[in-house]
């Protein structure tokens, strides 16, 4: 029943099952959008996808030559985009576990990658200091930005896919135009705290950043300033 201040009733969850497939530590784990995959990347260099349902392994993906420190499914649930420390990104097709293309120019580490809500775009932050936009069905990078003088350790797009938010190691979390990949804002000045995250709510109204000091911080975004 309801409490006094009309919050729903505690709930616990229980455990299902503890899913013990990978080698070695695992870096990330999503759902799809329609919900009914999840899919585990990890340090021993491979993804796992995994039924919602029943908890079973379905495919593994193997390509990588070294660790994989994120991943990302596109809107759709087609793709499964893989960012690893072998300075690449690879595209996958989640129902078959095929490799569709490996996205290669990143100099450094690839940290982080996000499809566009249209799935036709990727972008990816590395330690190279750079976030790069590729082209997903050719495989291309459409956009080089020289974006920050620390490593990358987020970009998101917004909820038209017209805006890309990046945060660093530098302490600056900046947006971007996605056609031009001109800066946009810059919503937190360089030299200040790394900042370790930073993403759009589904509005797009706001941009949440975290910071290494333990900090949450919500900013209201406003393209007209």
């Amino acid at each position: 029943m309801a409490t006094n201040n009309n919050e729903l009733p505690y709930r616990p969850y229980r455990q299902r099952k503890v899913l013990a497939a990978h080698a070695r530590a695992v870096s990330c784990v999503k759902f799809s959008n329609d919900g009914k995959f999840f899919a585990s990347a990890s340090l021993d260099t491979t993804l796992i996808v995994w039924s919602s349902e029943t908890l079973t392994k379905l495919s593994q993906l193997v390509g990588h030559s070294d660790g994989i420190s994120d991943l990302a499914w596109s809107p759709d649930s087609t793709y499964i985009c893989s960012a690893s420390d072998d300075c690449t990104i690879r595209i996958w097709v989640a129902s078959s576990g095929e490799c569709r293309k490996t996205l290669r120019g990143h100099t450094n580490f690839v940290f982080c990658v996000n499809f566009n809500p249209q799935s036709n775009l990727i972008a990816s932050g590395s330690f190279d200091e750079t976030i790069r936009v590729w082209d997903v069905k050719t495989g291309k990078s459409v956009h080089v930005i020289r974006a920050h003088s620390m490593p990358v350790t987020a970009v998101h797009f917004n909820k038209d896919g017209t805006m890309i938010v990046s945060s660093s190691h530098d302490g600056s979390c900046k947006t971007w135009d996605t056609a031009s990949g001109a800066c946009l804002k810059t919503l937190i000045d360089d030299n200040k705290v790394p900042v370790s995250f930073a993403k759009f709510s589904p509005n797009g109204k706001f941009i949440l950043v975290a910071t290494l000091d333990d900090t949450l911080v919500s900013y209201a975004f406003i393209k007209s300033l």
